[in-house]
């Protein structure tokens, strides 16, 4: 989360545009401002051009998008917008303000000095217009060669010694910091970024002593990229005000961003301790904690932040809410129905009024035609998810039923994108549309089947499902759990993930079985499957690969019950940050009396050689209650089984999911004793378990999970399924999608 200024100005509307209730071309601007004051600069542009598509001449409009040119540094192009605005309301000081300062910044200094005098005559005035002509004065007369944005304003001569200097001048220097202040909170608040910048500059070079300054230009540089510039100011603004909140927040942001852990977590501290209702510091905590892996700190945070809203649920809260369900997920005393309630709760806010407005879809009913499939991700990337679903889409790609649309919600992409884009008929790169912009390309689209592939994971868009721009929806791949969402007609599984009549009432949508969830796609510099380590060493090695946040004191506990059974075995943890430390994992071990000398940590690292590490360990250990899900099935193409407890929960299946499609039951415990017991059991038998590593990759290899054809087969048949009952009138159904029904 980027450093904020919300409380200074930046949240304030221009005067006369109404609060957005509507899609009225006033409510319409108040968005898009809102959009260019988060840096969504693209997507701002967009929204301010289809106003004046609808309203040319509406003035905060054209004043919005000429500014945006200005920050964009094309005042050039900017001119026409400010030009029209001006003429369209020649009464607002800021419109003359912004058209004199796009002259200035394209050099057109004759065509500045004629719109000053003219403003002048039309009784424009003030300290602000007064500053413009100094300015102007100094460019008429200065170098012909100057920079596109001014680099200051020129300093105001103060006393070396402050104790010395006369009253008079003291009260001079102090009227002209707060002109300076009030210059500088203008432009922040109309959104004149561009103007703003080295307005704060100027002002902390002629007041070096007064914080405003400082924290302006802090946040502004960090929004251009000038991260140690910027954190430089932070912390100047920070010792010359010490009490303020916002300062500290914004510090301990920045930091998080540049991993000084410690130091970004006393700043925010520090900002709760001055205002402990200051709720953008507790979301700055909640990422923090995120990154360290402490989930229970991460859903205080967030709760606490939630207490202290409004009961509007905004756009910008969606993601916070996706956060505190996925760490809901990860707590074991959180039960399945209250997790689910939650899921329904978040679900609900999402949906809101959108319900009543859900569109009437015109679709061609005809069952026998071509459909447009949508997949809506942020993981058409290098990504676990994109290893599941390309298998799949390589075979769809042939299928003369399917027109596949991607739509991918990333800001950018890397090379797998570029894979990705060859299978799919139409590739849509959608990161910068609103909810609202792309629910409405969905729909021009025409999009007959609508799927998710996030669920609620960093960058979904459920939102824009919420808004039902298709006539079917279901969610697929990406999370294991519901939407919540009524907008969800399906949830693609299968069997051995969630066993059939034991799961349904924890989803609002019906499932759908294929013959396995997705494909497993292995890498292809996968070493080879070793003997298993512990006929040479003599003792027995338990490993871990899942991220570092999933070991939570329960995981701990339930492991150490079964190092204490096993007094020779040692413990292997990888996936570690590789900045970090493990002092507080080794201390939660030391106090279920596992020595440290049991256990070695291992970074983070590349695929190789994270597969390599395979080759210490003997049998997986599975985190509870949130179950690895990629990270088990590369151990068991790596020969090594996960001991796993099948938990109440989608994710506390996720384990016993893959052990059950390579026939492996036996590595799957009903409760902690029964892990105790199979762990006792495979550490005294290890010539079985050596014959199972030699058999997984082989069990893998003829499992559903590897059969990509038979996946995409079943997932067509699915789909043409969903396409029948529409047509036909019929609500969504659970059923199952085999490869017999597929094949007829």
């Amino acid at each position: 989360m980027a450093p904020h200024l919300k409380s200074q100005a930046a949240g304030i509307l221009t005067a006369g545009i109404a609060p957005p209730s509507a899609s009225t071309p006033d409510a319409l601007c108040g968005e898009a401002m809102d959009l260019q004051l988060a840096g969504r600069l693209d997507l701002a542009e967009r929204l301010y051009r289809e106003i004046l598509q609808m309203q040319p001449a509406h003035a905060a409009a054209n004043y919005c998008i000429g500014m945006l040119q200005v920050q964009k540094r094309r005042a050039s192009e900017g001119l026409p917008f400010l030009l029209q605005a001006l003429k369209s309301d020649p009464k607002t000081p800021d419109y003359w303000l912004g058209y004199l300062e796009a002259l200035l910044l394209a050099g057109e200094t004759d065509a500045a000095q004629a719109a000053l005098a003219l403003g002048r005559q039309h009784g424009l005035e003030g300290e602000a217009v007064e500053e413009f002509a100094g300015r102007l004065e100094a460019r008429a007369h200065g170098p012909t060669a100057v920079a596109p944005i001014p680099t200051a304003v020129a300093p105001i001569p103060t006393s070396a010694d402050p104790v010395k200097a006369s009253r008079t001048e003291q009260r001079r220097n102090h009227r002209l910091a707060k002109g300076r202040e009030r210059t500088l909170l203008a432009a922040l608040k109309h959104r004149r970024f561009a103007e703003a910048l080295p307005l704060s500059r100027a002002l902390t070079e002629s007041f070096p002593e007064r914080s405003l300054g400082w924290k302006t230009l802090g946040a502004l540089l960090w929004q251009e990229g000038h991260s140690e510039e910027a954190l430089a100011a932070m912390q100047t603004s920070a010792r010359l005000n010490p009490e303020d909140a916002e300062t500290h927040s914004n510090l301990g942001s920045a930091l998080i961003k540049l991993e000084r852990f410690d130091e970004a977590q006393a700043s925010l501290r520090r900002a709760l301790e001055i205002d402990p209702k200051f709720g953008v510091a507790y979301g700055h905590l909640a990422n923090l904690y995120e990154l360290l892996g402490q989930y229970a700190e991460v859903e205080s945070c967030l709760r606490s932040a939630f207490s202290l809203r409004s009961d509007d649920f905004l756009p910008s809260d969606a993601q916070q809410h996706t956060t505190l369900l996925f760490m809901l997920s990860h707590n074991p005393s959180v039960g399945a129905d209250a997790l689910f309630a939650e899921h329904c709760r978040v679900a609900a806010r999402l949906e809101g009024g959108l319900r009543a407005s859900w569109p009437r879809h015109l679709n061609v009913k005809d069952p026998e035609r071509r459909l447009k499939i949508g997949l809506v991700s942020a993981d058409f990337r290098n990504h676990a998810v994109a290893t599941f679903i390309e298998p799949v889409l390589a075979q769809l790609q042939a299928y003369p039923g399917l027109e596949l649309h991607g739509y991918h919600t990333y800001p950018s992409e890397d090379s797998v994108t570029l894979r990705l884009r060859g299978y799919l008929a139409h590739w849509h790169p959608v990161a910068s549309l609103s909810d609202r912009e792309l629910a409405q390309q969905i729909t021009n689209d025409r999009i007959d089947i609508l799927v998710d592939l996030s669920g609620h994971t960093s960058l979904n868009r459920l939102s824009v499902f919420a808004r039902r721009p298709a006539p079917i929806q279901a969610s697929w791949i990406g999370y294991p759990g519901t939407t919540g969402l009524r907008a969800m007609d399906y949830f693609i599984a299968d069997p051995h993930f969630l066993p059939p009549g034991q799961f349904d009432r924890q989803f609002t949508e019906k499932l759908v079985y294929l013959p396995a969830q997705a494909p497993f796609q292995p890498c292809e510099a996968a070493p080879p499957v070793n003997e298993l380590p512990a006929l040479k060493t003599g003792f027995i090695t338990f490993g871990s690969f899942n991220r570092i946040g999933k070991i939570t004191a329960s995981t701990v506990d339930l492991w150490s019950q079964l190092l204490r059974a096993v007094p020779a075995a040692r413990m292997l943890i990888a996936g570690a940050p590789a900045a970090g430390t493990y002092d507080a994992l080794i201390r939660q071990f030391a106090a279920a009396g596992i020595p440290g000398e049991r256990l070695t940590f291992h970074p983070r690292c590349n695929m190789d050689q994270y597969l390599a590490l395979h080759h210490q360990v003997d049998l997986c250990l599975d985190t509870y209650p949130y179950t690895g899900g990629t990270t088990n099935i590369h151990a068991v193409w790596m020969g090594v089984p996960t001991l796993t407890v099948a938990g109440p929960t989608p994710a506390a299946r996720q384990g016993a999911a893959i052990l059950s499609q390579v026939g492996l039951d036996g590595f799957t415990a009903g409760d902690a004793a029964d892990f105790v017991v199979k762990g006792l059991h495979w550490a005294d038998h290890l010539s079985a378990l050596a014959e199972v590593r030699r058999s997984l990759r082989g069990r893998l290899q003829e499992s559903p999970s590897r059969r990509a054809e038979n996946v995409a087969a079943a997932l067509d048949w699915a789909l043409r399924h969903m396409w029948v009952r529409w047509c036909t009138g019929l609500p969504a159904e659970s059923f199952h999608s085999n490869l017999p029904a597929a094949a007829g």
